[in-house]
C-alpha cells in the first residue's frame, strides 16, 4: 500500500498571539523545519505530499517544493476540517494516510523514516509516535480508518481514533522528547 504524507498548516494559533508557524524559530519561519526535515527522507517514503493550509507564504512555498496544496478557507471549524480537505484530495487513491503538523520544529527526519518503517513491519493499522507513554504526531492511519478519520468534528483529531483502538496501534518510542513537543505559546519559540 502507499503513503501519502500530508502537513496540516491552518490553524489559527489563537494561544500563540499571532501566526505561530509564520514566527521566526531557528532563523526561518516555524513551518519551514518540517518540510527541512522531509526533504531528507528517501523520494519513495511517501508517493504524495499534501498540505493543508490558510496562508498564501505557505502555500506558495509548499507548491514551489512539490506539495499539492488545499486551501482550507474554513480554519475555525477546526483540525477535523483540515484533515476532511486532505482526504478529499486524496479519495480517489487506494493510500495510507501519515499526518504530521507543522509547529513541531525539533521533529527529525530519522524519526520520521523510524515510524513509518516500524508501522509498516508492525502490520498495525495505526502508528504514531509517542515518548513515556505520551502519544505523539505525526500518525498514521491505514486506509481501513478513512470513514472515522472523516466522522471527526470540530478541533479534534486523529488521537480519538487512536485511543478508541489501541489493540491496533504501533508506538514508535522517541528517546528525546524534544522532538514531539508542539510550540503553542510565545515563552517556548526561545532557541
Amino acid at each position: 500500500m502507499k503513503l501519502a504524507l500530508i502537513l496540516l498548516a491552518a490553524g489559527d494559533s489563537r494561544r500563540f498571539n499571532g501566526n505561530k508557524l509564520l514566527h521566526e524559530f531557528n532563523g526561518k519561519p516555524m513551518y519551514q523545519s518540517i518540510i527541512e526535515e522531509v526533504e531528507k527522507l528517501p523520494d519513495d517514503l511517501f508517493h504524495r505530499k499534501v498540505a493543508v493550509t490558510q496562508y498564501q507564504e505557505i502555500m506558495d512555498c509548499m507548491m514551489d517544493r512539490g506539495y499539492e496544496v488545499v486551501e482550507n478557507r474554513e480554519s475555525s471549524l477546526g483540525i477535523s476540517h483540515s484533515i476532511h480537505l486532505a482526504l478529499q484530495a486524496l479519495e480517489n487513491e487506494e493510500t495510507d494516510y501519515c499526518f504530521a503538523v507543522c509547529d513541531q520544529p525539533y521533529l527529525k527526519a530519522a524519526t520520521i523514516e523510524g515510524l513509518v518503517k516500524g508501522w509498516q513491519d508492525s502490520g498495525k493499522g495505526i502508528g504514531c509516535l509517542c515518548n513515556m507513554g505520551a502519544l505523539g504526531n505525526p500518525a498514521i492511519f491505514s486506509r481501513s480508518y478513512l470513514k472515522e478519520l472523516l466522522s471527526l468534528e470540530g478541533d479534534v483529531g486523529g488521537k480519538r481514533i487512536i485511543r478508541k483502538h489501541i489493540v491496533d496501534l504501533y508506538l514508535h518510542e522517541v528517546a528525546d522528547g524534544l522532538e514531539l513537543v508542539d510550540i503553542d505559546v510565545r515563552k517556548n519559540t526561545q532557541t
